[in-house]
């Protein structure tokens, strides 16, 4: 992978956002350009290069997503600037703005995640093998053990290493439609953000992630704060998309994989981030309460 950035300092850069994943500024000097400091448990330079040269190829296999233009390096952290997106809402933020439109939205999304969906990724050196990565993270883990752990083994290496494109964070706050003068993001162009995570696979990857997050980690108050929705909203959220998605046929059933994809989830959760023992113990209580393990 490359290594190739810029060293820049940030006094002529107005900080505008932070979140979980870094600080964004944007500068009069550079008009058109967002600029995002990896924090530094995310921002080493082996991360932000993956994150950088990812996001570059999805934007070439014509997902709408911002357009990457290089790394820089701030200090002791890294980042990347990118094309600035002007005003835009989120999913999240939107739906719990609007309760009114969360169908026709939810709807939206299952369409556009259908494209990426859709979209084959040519052998790629930046987009790996999400069934790959679950292996890894079976193999790591220490949340579920014995018989069940070789159970879901199994059952891992038994799926389809499909080549279909996977945004690998495929939540309410990644995808963001830009406003222009109209009254809200329902009819805005839409962009998907945060692509660093993108890996190839079975769709299901993705759809068990949305339902983690709109069916369980919206119990938690902190996650409701991120998406600015609350649980009832995200609840709703899911069962329109699972509808606009899959059809009315075979729901019940679409939605029981979903629930066994969203176990998966989070056993790579606990293996892809850095985590404090107190999320660790939530997320093996959780992975243990999806696979149904009998203590």
């Amino acid at each position: 992978m490359h290594n190739n950035y810029k060293e820049i300092d940030l006094s002529a850069w107005t900080q505008v956002g932070e979140g979980g994943n870094g600080t964004t500024y944007t500068s009069e000097k550079e008009p058109g350009i967002i600029l995002k400091v990896s924090h530094l448990e995310d921002g080493t330079l082996e991360a932000v290069s993956k994150e950088f040269y990812t996001s570059q190829a999805v934007y070439e296999l014509g997902i709408p997503t911002p357009k990457v233009f290089e790394m820089v390096r701030v200090g002791d952290e890294y980042g990347i600037k990118s094309e600035l997106i002007g005003k835009k809402q989120s999913v999240g933020r939107f739906c719990g703005a609007h309760p009114d439109q969360i169908a026709h939205i939810a709807t939206r999304m299952a369409e556009l995640g259908k494209q990426i969906h859709r979209t084959n990724v040519p052998e790629n050196e930046y987009i790996p093998s999400m069934k790959t990565l679950m292996l890894a993270a079976l193999a790591d883990t220490k949340m579920l053990s014995g018989k069940k752990l070789k159970e879901v083994t199994a059952f891992v290496e038994g799926l389809e290493d499909a080549p279909t494109l996977l945004h690998g964070d495929f939540s309410l706050g990644n995808l963001i439609f830009e406003i222009q003068d109209l009254p809200g993001a329902e009819d805005g162009k839409p962009y998907w953000i945060d692509m660093g995570r993108a890996t190839y696979g079975i769709p299901m990857f993705d759809l068990g992630h949305l339902y983690l997050f709109c069916n369980i980690f919206s119990k938690k108050d902190r996650v409701q704060q991120i998406a600015h929705m609350t649980e009832k909203q995200m609840v709703d959220f899911w069962d329109a998309f699972a509808l606009a998605y899959n059809g009315s046929e075979g729901l019940d059933a679409f939605t029981a994989e979903c629930k066994r994809f969203a176990a998966l989830d989070v056993v790579l959760l606990g293996h892809i981030q850095t985590l404090n023992w107190h999320e660790r113990l939530f997320l093996g209580l959780l992975a243990k309460a999806l696979f149904k393990v009998e203590e």
